[in-house]
């Protein structure tokens, strides 16, 4: 089984498993049924509703106001979005291309003003769609239109993975790291109260700093006490590969503005064949795989001696392992 997808995989459902949890569906159908001021919907149609439609949601019984989007609702309310575009199982880059962003709407809505032109625009596109979808099915209830909301969550998770993936990952080398430190009795280290700077050794003269661009460096202090960069760690956990080459940009921006003198190392998702041509003719010490070094344990003690051993001399012995 290759293991960077199954690290991938395992990503994945992790990620869209816990933002279904996180119950934001249920959060914004409070908000519409909390709605306090009276909803108009003489002639349903100026909202985009089909008749058809607007009468088989009738005959279920269903609230209107939970099937159908009003732009009253989205102008107080604008994370309501989330609600309709759900149930007409939408994407953000749909609703953008067609009548224009909704993302602030449901990420930040406590900061976006909402007009009532753009309101509208927006429930006409969800109710003309929900409509068809309503028109299309002789048993429509609110409760498939609730199974939309969640597939729609987790399509919409799915397409912003790349960046979430590679934070988690920058932040589980990190983890990891840490945690191997602390069980090591013959090294000594110290955290800052963030655990944002690590200082390694007897003498405190060598620091760990997490950040970005690089994630990770190392630094020695020199004698007028300021701190000369001696390593950095990169992380790209990104494993499209219609992506490498993008990502492999950032880590040449990262990497150029380390001396010539800095060892520089790599974690990454993926490695294509033509990444790797270009990582030969880059500043690189050495390359490893993000899912080798997480769930294999030679790979972590190859990831481990490469950087504390060889590089900062840190270890005494080579790591053997768990």
């Amino acid at each position: 089984m290759d293991p960077n997808k199954l690290e991938a995989a395992r990503q994945r459902a992790r990620i869209i498993s816990d933002k279904i949890r996180a119950r934001t569906d249920e959060t914004v159908r409070n908000k519409i049924l909390a709605f306090a001021g009276p909803l108009s919907w003489e002639r349903p149609e100026r909202f985009g509703i089909e008749m058809e439609a607007w009468r088989h949601v009738k005959e279920t019984d269903a609230m209107p106001r939970l099937v159908f989007a009003h732009p009253d609702v989205l102008c107080i309310y604008p994370d309501t979005s989330l609600h309709y575009r759900g149930i007409a199982i939408l994407s953000l880059k749909r609703v953008q291309q067609i009548v224009g962003s909704v993302d602030r709407w449901e990420k930040e809505p406590d900061t976006v003003r909402v007009t009532e032109e753009k309101a509208l625009r927006v429930a006409r596109l969800y109710n003309a769609i929900i409509s068809s979808i309503i028109r299309g099915s002789t048993d429509w209830t609110l409760e498939n239109g609730y199974r939309n909301i969640l597939a729609t969550i987790g399509i919409t998770q799915d397409g912003a993975l790349r960046n979430i993936i590679g934070q988690e990952a920058e932040q589980s080398i990190k983890d990891r790291i840490s945690e191997w430190l602390e069980s090591r009795s013959g090294i000594a280290c110290q955290a800052n109260e963030a655990r944002t700077t690590w200082y390694l050794g007897a003498g405190n003269d060598l620091r760990m700093v997490y950040a970005s661009e690089p994630d990770i460096r190392f630094e020695k202090e020199v004698s007028d006490g300021s701190w000369k960069e001696i390593a950095t760690i990169e992380v790209k956990g990104g494993t499209d590969p219609a992506g490498a080459l993008e990502r492999l940009g950032a880590v040449k921006k990262s990497f150029d503005r380390t001396s010539a003198r800095t060892r520089n190392f790599l974690v990454a998702g993926v490695v294509t064949d033509e990444m790797r041509n270009q990582l030969n003719n880059m500043h690189i010490e050495k390359v490893f795989l993000l899912a080798e070094v997480l769930h294999l344990e030679n790979e972590w003690a190859q990831f481990v001696n490469e950087i504390f051993h060889h590089t900062l001399r840190l270890l005494e012995m080579p790591y053997r392992g768990a």
